[in-house]
């Protein structure tokens, strides 16, 4: 990422995109927590604290995770929003889907926002890792209810002209067709 600041405007758009993704029992899962500027360290913080807490400050998991974020600690300042993607369990009190289907209509919402992403020309991508199922994590995501989760964050930037072209011309993807099978009557 470039630094350079996405317009608010985009995000709202792409947020907006996110809402028209599938849901089985209308039960819309989706729910999105917008990190910015100060916020970016202070949910970081919490995550530190999270790990901390986890396995202790003297662990190796723990030292691990603190080098891994200090080495991305300058890509994450290039990002103008960081998005928690979140997945309300019940959201509808009469309603209560397999939890598969609402991580699916969660991550379709997310699909969904990708694909506004680029076309307004914004880079996006999803990231997981993490104390994200954390209790202070949790809590700060405000997700308290039983079965609330974070799936992972949405990173939201400009990309460096012609990086995102390089990026797919270098991408490696099998033919679709070796991924269907057709059946007739």
């Amino acid at each position: 990422y470039t630094g350079e600041l996405v317009q608010r405007a985009h995000l709202e758009t792409m947020l907006e995109a996110s809402n028209w993704a599938p849901t089985h029992g209308k039960t819309e899962p989706w729910r999105f927590v917008v990190l910015e500027k100060d916020g970016i360290g202070r949910f970081f913080s919490v995550c530190s604290n999270a790990m901390k807490d986890q396995f202790g400050e003297e662990s190796e998991k723990f030292k691990a995770y603190q080098a891994k974020q200090e080495k991305s600690k300058k890509d994450k300042s290039k990002s103008t929003y960081i998005v928690a993607i979140c997945m309300k369990r019940k959201t509808l009190p009469d309603k209560l889907m397999p939890e598969w289907e609402e991580v699916a209509a969660t991550s379709c919402a997310v699909q969904n926002m990708h694909l506004m992403a680029t076309s307004l020309g914004v880079a996006s991508y999803w990231s997981s890792g993490g104390p994200l199922d954390h209790p202070l994590v949790l809590d700060m995501l405000k997700l308290n209810e039983d079965g609330d989760r974070c799936l992972g964050l949405f990173y939201v930037g400009i990309c460096t002209p012609g990086k995102t072209e390089g990026y797919r011309k270098g991408a490696r993807r099998g033919a679709y067709a070796d991924k269907v099978t057709w059946f007739s009557a």
